[in-house]
């Protein structure tokens, strides 16, 4: 299993850095057979983190839309993740903004897909890394 989070070059790290965060929790959500367990020391305890890579990648010049359907195409568990929801103070509030709208009607930031390596390798594969 692999996840791979493609962002367009233009964001900022710390808006970045919040959307890969809130597009990781997604893509793991009911999927704890992809976390390690919680390991103790003398007096704190390590949390579960990934047992599978997370590939960052860049859309370069695909379009939202191709890359969505590119991951409806190939089965994979997908997260479409928006400026609406980056720029809410509840979730409600964000709830109400994207309902029922089309990808062409909202501001994506980035696109997460969970699936088999060889899977999610053919999702980004010409999409190059973000370094």
């Amino acid at each position: 299993m692999k996840i791979a989070i493609a962002f367009d070059d233009a964001l900022g790290h710390g808006l970045l850095a919040n959307a890969s965060a809130c597009i990781a929790s997604g893509l793991f959500h009911k999927e704890e057979d992809l976390l390690g367990p919680q390991i103790e020391a003398d007096y704190y305890t390590y949390i579960s983190i990934t047992k599978i890579p997370i590939l960052i990648v860049r859309k370069k010049n695909k379009n939202w839309k191709e890359l969505l359907n590119r991951a409806k195409k190939n089965k994979l568990k997908y997260m479409v993740f928006t400026r609406e929801g980056q720029s809410t103070t509840s979730y409600e509030e964000y709830i109400e903004r994207v309902k029922g709208k089309p990808i062409e009607e909202v501001k994506v930031i980035g696109i997460g897909v969970l699936g088999e390596d060889s899977i999610v390798q053919k999702f980004c594969g010409d999409l190059p890394l973000l370094r």
